[in-house]
């Protein structure tokens, strides 16, 4: 399994305060929550919270013998790693401190939290390995050389719901496809990042959804998926207000 002790330098300046989780592997149990910024999340699980130079780091609340470092131990001496779960991020510091309150009240109920204190009285949970990896992804070029696609925006729990990428991409879209058929390569992208790339052999209207279409298509040629997969859409994509699940892409003269 792939793991992870640091942000990068360019991912921090992305996160801002966020409140994440330790989760053990063993059970799938969260056993903490918090909030921090940079590396904070790390600094639990690699026992370095004495020379963790942030604001909210408190030393008498983190002394060794404490159940947070118990967990911890048992967990590194069963042969596993602390999974870390970033649970909201971008965040302002009176935002984190609300937010992790919430959270340690809601896992509170039904699992005892290693929390000593009660916390103070927007993204989806995230891996941390997931995280890094996103948002440490680079733009892709969006340049006329490229052929003409557009970007279908798919949610996390559209997936969650209906398990297939292909067939939370391709239906059911309130567009024209005498439009849509102008564009031969849809983008499927979640968290601002291009997860597949689709060819697009037919738009049509769906049977019983009016005003409604989806496509039948497959997986792009190797050199399409080249230009685009894994990489961030370009930041006129990504702003806020977009209220529309899917974008006709053109570039800028």
């Amino acid at each position: 399994m792939e793991e992870l002790n640091k942000f990068s330098p360019e991912v921090c300046a992305e996160l801002k305060y966020y409140v994440y989780r330790l989760v053990d592997p063993r059970n799938g149990q969260t056993f903490y929550v918090g909030k921090g910024k940079n590396n904070r999340v790390f600094a639990h699980a690699n026992c370095a919270l004495e020379s963790y130079n942030d604001v909210d780091y408190i030393p008498e609340q983190d002394d060794d013998e404490n159940l947070k470092y118990k967990t911890i131990r048992e967990i590194k001496d069963s042969g596993l790693e602390v999974i870390y779960i970033i649970q909201k991020y971008g965040l302002e510091e009176r935002d984190a401190f609300i937010i992790e309150s919430t959270l340690i009240d809601a896992y509170s109920i039904d699992r005892k939290l290693t929390n000593k204190i009660k916390g103070f009285s927007s993204s989806e949970p995230t891996n941390a390995i997931t995280l890094q990896r996103d948002l440490a992804a680079k733009e892709y070029v969006d340049s006329d050389s490229n052929p003409k696609y557009m970007i279908i925006k798919v949610k996390d729990y559209w997936l969650n719901q209906r398990k297939d990428r292909y067939d939370c991409t391709r239906s059911a879209w309130k567009l024209r496809p005498e439009v849509a058929k102008k564009y031969p390569y849809v983008l499927s992208v979640t968290g601002g990042i291009v997860r597949e790339v689709y060819k697009v052999h037919e738009w049509h209207y769906c049977e019983g959804r009016s005003g409604r279409a989806e496509f039948t298509g497959e997986v792009a040629e190797p050199a399409v998926q080249k230009i685009f997969k894994g990489k961030r859409i370009p930041e006129k994509y990504r702003k806020k207000g977009q209220a529309s699940p899917f974008l006709y892409c053109k570039v800028d003269k």
